[in-house]
């Protein structure tokens, strides 16, 4: 295994909340949000995604003075699953959207770029949007766009707003909801605003490329 750690000078973690900060909106406490920021669910994707991977995410803490968030990852390639053999199978039809675009809407870069590295193997352009108006920006100019992957949660414009936008201008183009907010009312409201599909944080490359699969042009 490799053993990661990254380390603060902050306010610490008292111990009894250890397991509590990796859970989905939840922090040490009821002040962190309103002091620094943030929602609460950093920590939950940062382990749901070490758990893909085969690792393991812990901390050490000390009121006051600072913690040490350390997690591990098999130095070993993993075996490759017969999800993925079948899923092989499927290259060539991935290809038969080669010089076609997807459209990603997504404010964090590190989302936009595994996203990126999933698709690298196939003849697909991804474009990446910042915020909901640069995607219904680039969905008016850009025709060869066949799918729009929307995070809900982004500054400027949001998700949702960018989804109804986008559909009233292009209603022939799929827009799939792309959140860490997955609750049955979050479906909800994305598929209220147009969007036609749902993807929930964190994603595996199968999922995605299932996902592509299903929307390409014909």
């Amino acid at each position: 295994m490799l053993e990661f750690y990254i380390e603060d000078t902050g306010i610490g973690i008292p111990e009894n909340k250890f397991q509590d900060i990796f859970k989905r909106f939840r922090q040490a406490n009821t002040d962190i949000a309103g002091n620094y920021g943030g929602s609460g669910l950093g920590l939950a994707i940062a382990k749901a995604y070490v758990s893909l991977l085969g690792g393991e995410i812990w901390l050490k803490s000390e009121i006051a003075k600072g913690s040490t968030f350390f997690f591990t990852i098999p130095y070993e390639k993993a075996p490759v699953s017969a999800e993925l053999q079948d899923f092989s199978i499927n290259r060539a039809k991935l290809s038969m959207v080669a010089q076609s675009s997807i459209l990603v809407a997504e404010d964090e870069e590190s989302n936009f770029l595994l996203l990126k590295e999933y698709l690298k193997d196939y003849d697909i352009n991804l474009i990446w949007a910042r915020n909901g108006e640069e995607a219904v920006n680039i969905s008016k100019g850009r025709h060869n766009i066949f799918l729009v992957i929307m995070d809900i949660k982004m500054p400027v414009m949001d998700g949702l707003q960018a989804a109804r936008e986008i559909k009233r201008i292009r209603p022939e183009l799929p827009v799939v909801a792309f959140t860490a907010y997955c609750s049955d009312e979050d479906v909800k409201k994305a598929i209220s605003c147009g969007c036609s599909g749902f993807m929930s944080k964190p994603i595996t490359k199968n999922q995605l490329c299932s996902i592509v699969m299903e929307y390409m042009q014909s």
